[in-house]
Formats: structure tokens, C-alpha cells, sequence
């Protein structure tokens, strides 16, 4: 026996409501009806029951029966069939749009009839109902459809008989680089490569003419920016009912980043096999038990075996004794599972017996359970290397040695400035036993005044923030004896591999006796000064009357005197005359370096040209011509800048005149030094005694044949001194000699420089 019908028959009417009743339940019937008077009392039933079918009147109550079917849009959960007092089609027709299944007006043939129209309802609504769970699972299925074909991973596409796109996914767009409206406009073989059109042509044409459903493939694809994508293509051919070709269906996954793996697995290969074979370094590959199965040309000449006799070898075979055992226990790791890679040195046996040294890596190349199924060795001859590290510890034992013996006291920090190591000599000074008690100490550590280690800290972060390689500090420290003593101390910063600065590394001497001995020179040379203007003050005084004595007696008693008479007094003239140029000399010499900068830059051409017209006779008489360059400014006094190149033109023209000849004049700036040059093109000075040009009274092979002190050159090297600079001498170019004077440029300020030799 089938299921009961459940009817729920709204009707206010009692008399319709019991002859409905009796004719659904018939005796034997499979209905059974639940009645409700009202609207209200309708919507209560429904609340806890639905029913399989609704008999509803159309006019109740409290409301039209049509209130009670869905509203519009929303299917209803069951059938309703409405019911009238009286016939009416328009109300009909309102009520089937409302949603109602069915129509009937209430007569004594249409009450009797109510069973069959129940069943024609039932049966309609199972139709409606089939129906719709026939669309919502197509819908369903093309909406999952729909979404896979949108969001899937893969490129997909719907392909026309004629090889034209209909539909593309995403995914394709993005694999293609073209958008949805360009790809729709390309055929498949516009956007195959070239390369693989004709093997996609004939793919599909099999397709066509059903002798393959589907075909399974890799392929390019020429991309819309002309780059190439690599794809797996599955197609299959989707066929009507008729049996003709309805599309294509294609799937296409990205496996570029696959091929450019496969490509780039292929070329490893190609490049292990070729760095293997043509390597410096010796390279084998060894089975797990050790025994060789591969070696290259440059392992056999470091072991001196040939590859077919390698091949019959094991590891043991080829390693020296006192290494066996460290061997053995490497390879016990590689072949546990413990180690993927070793890396160690090691001495091997050659076949000759004789010892090399190698650095060992060895990489274990892992099975499917994890385990070794073969080694690849490397191994680098190491043995000149050897010989090195042992000549630098050698050499670095030698160096601690001289850290240890040398007068310098020597010391390296870290970035804090803590004590890393220092040679014997510092180790004393800071007051440990020994050079290894630094390690680890400060300064503040050390028995050095507070202010003194709070300096050393500072210098120490100077040096290590600064662009400048060294930090060089002269100065007098108060030691504990209360003595002052002068320090020269040094500081550079120390560099890692990649030029980060990781510590200082110093050094610092006690030159206090040195400074001393300078300051007694300085005095000394003071008094010698002094002395030297004393002597040559009062020298002068006698000489004047003798040489005018000689000059009375020559011109007073020439007729009275013999010739031998008369050259005794010119001699004794000339001589007089030269002690007093030499007095002169020695008086310039001794003031130079007492006389105060100028406040502005003296012009040096202008001092060339009054130089010039001072010895205008001179110049006229030898014939000699002056060229001049330009000349910066100085600031030294002019007095000495005229003595200067009073000398060297004088002296050019003298020693090195001829007639016709020339002499050149220039100078330029560097920074705050300013040097200037005299040249001539005569015979030259001696290389030999060019470095003594610049001594006292020193006049050389051709000085000799010239009138003059030997002063001269050594005033000019000492006023070039006393204002920061120096004197030399270069050979010119084609003969002759070029004499340079080099000066700091330095303002006035108030105190008069430091003579000195």
C-alpha cells in the first residue's frame, strides 16, 4: 500500500468542508485531510506541517485564499488548488498566475469529482517538481561547470570544428597574454609556434575524422608579447547525437618552468660533464663501499694513477696511514645518513710513493629511502698550499718575535675598544706580564690616569668612525712619576672581508729623550745663530778699514811702490772684499727664519722684475735673455723671497750664461704650497754633486771657476725650510738645471717661525 496523501483543505464553509472530506476519504482512500475555517488558523497548521497538497478557498474569512501561496519569484513547497462559489475565468486566470496549480468551482459534479482532480494535482505537481530539480541540476552543473572552467589552473578553451576560439578561461588569457575579446578572434594555430603548427594541424584532423577522440601533447604557444610558453595539451572532440563534430574542448597546462627545468637539468649535466672532464680540480664519483667508478684527467695526474687503474681501486687503497682511520669515519657518516657532505683535508699515497695533500668534499647523492647511492668526491691539490701555511706560521712565529723586539709598542683592539693582543714592549708599558694578560682588558683596566684612558677610548672612536686610514697624535702625557714624557702614537682601523671596520690596531712610542734632543737643537742652533751674527757684526768691523787701506795705499803710493807691492795690496783688497761678502752671507743665513709672515700674499712677479732690474748690467754683459711665466702669490716676506731669486738668477746666469742664451722663470699652486723654478739650458751640475749643492760653503766642480761664498744655495734651502717647504734640483730636459723652491702658503699669525737647519 502507497504513501497517504496529506491534503490541508481551507474552507469555512461546513457543509462544503464535510462533503470534501467524505469524497477524499473514501473508505480504502490514501488520503487524509487536516481542515482549517480561516487564514489564520491555515498559517498555524502550516507552522508545523506541510502538506503534500492545499484545497483553498478562494474567499474566506479574514482574507483571500491566495494569500496563502508563495510569493512571486519563490516556488511553492506544495500544490494549491483554488476553489469558488461560483465560475469566474478571470479569477482564474489571477489565481494559476498567483502560483495556483489548478482551478475549481465548487458544484455537487466537481465535489464528487475532487479525487480525480487531487490525483491530476499530485501528479502535474510531481511533473513541476521533476522538472525543476531537472533545471536546478542543470544549473547547478553549468554553474560548477561555469566555476572549474573560470578558476581552474589550467588553460582551458572551447575550439570551433574550424579551429577557432569560442570560450577561453583566465588562465588561458594569462598563459597567452591575450585578453578574452583577442583570444576569441585567433585561431589555435595563430597562437601555436610555428615549430609545432603542423603536428597541431594533423592532431586535430584525427580528431575530425573520429579516429581519436582525444589527444594528449606538449606544445609552444607564440604569446601575444612574442615570448614563448610551453603547454601540455589534452584535447578532446565533443560529438552530437548525429555523430558530426560538435567543438573542441581544451585543456592546457603551464609547463614552461617544467621545460626550462628539464632544459636546465639537461645543461647541468652537460656542464657537470664538462667541468668533470675538464676541471683543474680532480673530481671522482665512488660506489658506497668506496670503490672507484669515475675519475678525470686532472685526479689521475694528481695521484698519479691512470682512470682504468683508479677503477679497480678503492679509497683506503690511495690514502696515506695517518689519515686511514679519520677516512674511515668520515664516510661511516656519509654512508649513515648522518651527513650529506664532508669536507676535510687529507694526505694520499701517490703511485709513486710519494705524499700530496688534498682538500676532500664529498656529497652523498641520496636514494628514494634517503640513503647514499653513490658519492661525488672533489678534490683540490693543496699541497704547495701546505707548504705555504707552513712558511707563514713559520713566518708568523718570526713575527711575533720582531712584535716583541722592536722599540715600538704595539697593540690591537676590537670595536669596544678591547684589547685583542700587543706586542712585549706594550705589555710592559701597560704594566701585565705578558702580551696574552691584554686579552680581554680596556683601557680603563690598565694603569693609565682616567682623562688618559678616556682619550685613548676617544681616538680609538675616531679612528674607526673616520673616512681618513690613519689617526697619527703627537702629545706630552703626565706619567705617574709626575715627569712629563712625549708620546707619538698611531692609529689605523682594521677591516673585515667586506670592508667593515672591526677593531683599530695601534702602535705608540716614547720619544720624550728625542724631543728633548730636538729642543737642545733648537737651542743650540739659536745660540750657533747668534753666534754666527755676532761673529759676522764684528768681523765686518776690521775688514772695512783694511779694505780701504788697500785701495789708499794703491792710489796714494802707486808711483812709489813696485808691481810686486802693488798686486800685494790688490790681493789684500780682494780678499777683504770676499770676507766681507761671506760675512754678508753668513748675516742673511743667520737671520733667516726671525722674520714674520706678511698679513697678504707677496706678488712674486713683481719681485722678479725689481730682481731683474737690479742686475740689468749684469744680464746686458752676458747676454743673456729671461723668459717668465706666471707666479702665484706667498705669503713670505719679500726680503727673502728677492734673496731667493736674487741667488738662483744670479747664480743661473753666472754658471750657466752664454750668449744667446735663455733663462725660463714660472711657478704654480698646489693646495696651500705654492712652488716657483729657475731653469737654464747650460752645462749642468754633476749628478754626484747634486745632492750637496745646498751644504754650507759647498760650490762644486763648476762653482770654482766662479767668484762666490757657497752660501748662497744653503740660504735659500733654509729660508724654504723655516717656511714649510724645501729646495731641490732636477736636470733639465736637453742639459742644463732647473731649480725649484717649494713654500707653504700659510697666513700671518703673529709669531715668527722656528729657525733651523
Amino acid at each position: 500500500m502507497g504513501r497517504t496523501v496529506q491534503v490541508l483543505l481551507v474552507e469555512d464553509s461546513e457543509t462544503h468542508a464535510a462533503l470534501l472530506s467524505q469524497a477524499l476519504e473514501s473508505p480504502g482512500g490514501r488520503v487524509a485531510v487536516r481542515v482549517a475555517r480561516s487564514l489564520a488558523e491555515a498559517r498555524s497548521v502550516l507552522g508545523g506541517f506541510t502538506p503534500d497538497l492545499a484545497i483553498v478557498d478562494l474567499c474566506l474569512p479574514d482574507g483571500q485564499g491566495t494569500e496563502l501561496l508563495p510569493p512571486e519569484g519563490e516556488e511553492g513547497a506544495f500544490p494549491v488548488v483554488i476553489m469558488t462559489g461560483h465560475g469566474d475565468e478571470g479569477v482564474a486566470v489571477e489565481a494559476i498566475k498567483a502560483g495556483a496549480l489548478d482551478y475549481v468551482v465548487k458544484t455537487p459534479a466537481s465535489l464528487a469529482e475532487m479525487p480525480h482532480v487531487v490525483e491530476r494535482a499530485l501528479r502535474e505537481w510531481t511533473q513541476v517538481t521533476e522538472r525543476r530539480r531537472a533545471e536546478e541540476a542543470l544549473r547547478q552543473s553549468e554553474e560548477r561547470f561555469r566555476s572549474f572552467f573560470e578558476s581552474a589552473a589550467s588553460g582551458m578553451a572551447i575550439i570551433s570544428p574550424e579551429g577557432r576560439a569560442l570560450r577561453v578561461n583566465p588562465t588561458f588569457c594569462r598563459l597567452s597574454g591575450y585578453s578574452e575579446p583577442e583570444a576569441l578572434e585567433k585561431n589555435i594555430l595563430e597562437v601555436t609556434h610555428p615549430d609545432d603548427r603542423e603536428e597541431t594541424r594533423r592532431l586535430y584532423d584525427e580528431i575530425r575524422a573520429d579516429r581519436r577522440r582525444v589527444v594528449d601533447y606538449e606544445k609552444r604557444y607564440l604569446c601575444k608579447d612574442g615570448s614563448v610558453t610551453w603547454g601540455r595539451a589534452t584535447v578532446a572532440g565533443v560529438f552530437g547525437t548525429d555523430g558530426a563534430l560538435s567543438y573542441f574542448a581544451a585543456n592546457v597546462q603551464d609547463i614552461t618552468e617544467r621545460k626550462e627545468t628539464e632544459e636546465a637539468l639537461r645543461l647541468s649535466e652537460e656542464r657537470f660533464r664538462t667541468v668533470f672532464n675538464n676541471a683543474a680540480a680532480g673530481m671522482v664519483t665512488l660506489s658506497t663501499e668506496g670503490r672507484f667508478l669515475e675519475a678525470n684527467e686532472a685526479f689521475c695526474r694528481f695521484i698519479g694513477y691512470s682512470r682504468e687503474d683508479l677503477l679497480s681501486l678503492r679509497v683506503p687503497d690511495i690514502t696515506h696511514p695517518d689519515d686511514q682511520e679519520k677516512t674511515a669515519e668520515n664516510y661511516r657518516v656519509l654512508g649513515s645518513g648522518q651527513s650529506r657532505a664532508i669536507d676535510y683535508q687529507k694526505s694520499f699515497l701517490r703511485r709513486d710513493g710519494s705524499t700530496v695533500w688534498g682538500h676532500v668534499s664529498v656529497a652523498a647523492v641520496p636514494g628514494a629511502d634517503g640513503l647514499p647511492l653513490y658519492y661525488v668526491g672533489l678534490v683540490q691539490d693543496i699541497t704547495e698550499s701546505k707548504r705555504v701555511q707552513d712558511q707563514i706560521r713559520e713566518s708568523k712565529q718570526m713575527l711575533q718575535l720582531v712584535l716583541d723586539y722592536i722599540p715600538q709598542r704595539v697593540f690591537w683592539k676590537d670595536r669596544d675598544s678591547v684589547y685583542l693582543g700587543g706586542n712585549r714592549n706594550f705589555a710592559r708599558a701597560a704594566g701585565v706580564e705578558a702580551p696574552q694578560d691584554l686579552v680581554g682588558k680596556t683601557d680603563y683596566d690598565l694603569p693609565w690616569k682616567r682623562e688618559e684612558a678616556d682619550f685613548f677610548r676617544e681616538c680609538d672612536r675616531r679612528v674607526m668612525e673616520s673616512d681618513a686610514p690613519e689617526l697619527h697624535i703627537i702629545e706630552p702625557q703626565l706619567q705617574a712619576s709626575g715627569k712629563q714624557a712625549w708620546l707619538d702614537t698611531s692609529k689605523v682601523p682594521l677591516h673585515d672581508g667586506e670592508g667593515r671596520v672591526v677593531g683599530v690596531l695601534g702602535t705608540f712610542e716614547d720619544f720624550t729623550e728625542r724631543k728633548r734632543a730636538e729642543e737642545a737643537l733648537v737651542e743650540a742652533n739659536r745660540e750657533l745663530d747668534a753666534f754666527v751674527y755676532t761673529v759676522s757684526h764684528d768681523l765686518r768691523t776690521p775688514l772695512t778699514p783694511i779694505i780701504g787701506y788697500a785701495e789708499v795705499l794703491q792710489e796714494t803710493c802707486r808711483d812709489r811702490l813696485d808691481e810686486q807691492s802693488l798686486d800685494c795690496l790688490a790681493e789684500i783688497e780682494n780678499q777683504g772684499r770676499r770676507m766681507l761678502a761671506l760675512m754678508e752671507d753668513l748675516l742673511v743665513l743667520a737671520k733667516v727664519g726671525h722674520v714674520q709672515r706678511p698679513a697678504e700674499p707677496v706678488d712674486l712677479g713683481a719681485v722678479v722684475a725689481e730682481v731683474l732690474v737690479g742686475m740689468g748690467s749684469l744680464l746686458a754683459e752676458a747676454g743673456v735673455a729671461v723668459e717668465r711665466h706666471s707666479l702665484p702669490g706667498l705669503r713670505v716676506p719679500k726680503t727673502l723671497l728677492a734673496q731667493v731669486f736674487d741667488n738662483l738668477i744670479g747664480n743661473a746666469v753666472r754658471y750657466a750664461g752664454a750668449e744667446g742664451a735663455s733663462l725660463e722663470v714660472g711657478g704654480e699652486r698646489t693646495g696651500a704650497m705654492v712652488r716657483f723654478f729657475v731653469r737654464d739650458h747650460g752645462p749642468g751640475i754633476p749628478a754626484g754633486e747634486r745632492e750637496r749643492v745646498f751644504e754650507v760653503f759647498f760650490r762644486g766642480t763648476e762653482g770654482k771657476k766662479v767668484q762666490g761664498t757657497g752660501v748662497g744655495l744653503a740660504t735659500i734651502q733654509k729660508i724654504a725650510r723655516c717656511y714649510g717647504g724645501r729646495a731641490w734640483l732636477e736636470e733639465t730636459p736637453g742639459g742644463g738645471c732647473t731649480f725649484w723652491v717649494e713654500m707653504e702658503d700659510a697666513p700671518a699669525t703673529g709669531q715668527e717661525p722656528q729657525g733651523g737647519g
